[in-house]
């Protein structure tokens, strides 16, 4: 697994984004995801991991509690 905080560093934010299936950068982005797979295929990736980039990256800690 790649460290996703170098990669998304430097993303556009507030979008949907497409990395490439090794997770070592960002292929593609979109308003919606299908904008987003779409770039990442014309850009040669077939089968991109797609994630929504929030406005700002903040740390968080999750609990099941």
């Amino acid at each position: 697994m790649a460290d996703l905080s170098k990669v998304l560093e430097k993303a556009p934010r507030d979008c949907w984004l497409a990395l490439a299936a090794d997770e070592s950068k960002v292929v593609g982005r979109g308003e919606n995801i299908a904008e987003a797979v779409k770039e990442a295929k014309e850009n040669g990736e077939d089968d991109p991991l797609i994630i929504l980039a929030p406005k700002e990256w903040i740390p968080a800690v999750y609990s099941p509690r």
